[in-house]
């Protein structure tokens, strides 16, 4: 994942958590179904999910946005 990304080895451990989480979504081959629905009794709602290393944008409030000089 991190050289697909293009990132360095400074965020493997936020890697191991992706692939930790989309295992936990992942169909397994004992039950026909997903962890997560084993547990929540409910399928796992997909639509956040991202490619890993993709850009991402972080809102800033008004009230703490400032003028660049």
């Amino acid at each position: 994942m991190l050289h697909d990304a293009g990132l360095g080895k400074e965020f493997w451990a936020e890697a191991v958590a992706t692939a930790n989480y989309l295992k936990s979504l992942s169909p397994t081959k004992a039950v026909k179904t997903t962890p997560h629905e084993e547990w929540y009794k409910e399928k796992p709602d997909l639509s956040h999910l991202r490619t890993f290393g993709c850009a991402a944008y972080m809102h800033k409030p008004k009230e703490l946005q400032t003028k660049l000089n």
